[in-house]
């Protein structure tokens, strides 16, 4: 008879503590937590993780793979500061709104354990996201696009902007996340450049965009 193979629990694990931490912190969940929602002991999920730090480890970095991909993907389609600007806003916001656990869970836990050793991959990946950003800034410069400005010193304002939207943005609320994106996009780029936020069928476009690089980097299973 041929083998039947089992499917993975590493997936499941994965997802459901990932939803846990984002509802109650990463303090307040056990293996335990994990084991009964999944209805498997904890000996399964040790197998597979070893350590409650360990599966934090691992959400934080396929995070922030996912969004290194996702800007990548659009990106690669996009020569203009402006276009580019506006679209990396988008992504933010909409991280927020189509990745919602993992970018709660990501955002409570990141600044308290950014330092710890098992996280260094992690700011590795942090900080080539973190690049993407001050690269289209200091184009945008460069080429007289954007006022003179500090680019890394921006970028901490963008971010700041938008990583703590999870305090308050609800994917239910009155705005969604283009929409939002749109306005803090007209907030930052009427800074850096009057007059050159792309609005209607062109801001549309860019969300476009936008969507099809978090689509095309979205797992296979999900």
């Amino acid at each position: 008879m041929p083998t039947v193979q089992r499917k993975s629990k590493r997936g499941d694990i994965l997802r459901c503590f990932t939803e846990l931490v984002a509802t109650h912190g990463y303090d307040e969940v056990s293996i335990r937590d994990v084991a009964e929602a999944l209805k498997i002991s904890k000996g399964t999920v040790l197998h597979h993780f070893g350590s409650k730090e360990a599966i934090l480890e691992q959400i934080s970095n396929d995070y922030m793979r996912r969004r290194l991909a996702e800007a990548r993907g659009y990106l690669a389609e996009l020569d203009d500061p402006v276009d580019e600007l506006q679209a990396f806003i988008c992504q933010l916001m909409l991280a927020q709104q189509d990745d919602r656990a993992a970018t709660v869970a990501f955002s409570r836990e990141i600044l308290r354990s950014a330092e710890e050793p098992a996280m260094a991959q992690v700011r590795k990946l942090r900080k080539e996201f973190s690049e993407l950003l001050v690269d289209i800034l200091e184009r945008g410069e460069r080429d007289g696009t954007f006022a003179t400005v500090d680019p890394r010193l921006t970028a901490v304002q963008i971010f700041g902007m938008i990583n703590w939207a999870w305090t308050w943005f609800r994917p239910d609320g009155p705005m969604d996340a283009v929409e939002i994106a749109n306005q803090f996009s007209r907030t930052v780029i009427g800074g850096l450049a009057p007059g050159s936020t792309r609005e209607g069928t062109e801001a549309e476009r860019l969300a476009t965009a936008v969507r099809a690089a978090i689509s095309a980097s979205r797992p296979e299973d999900e």
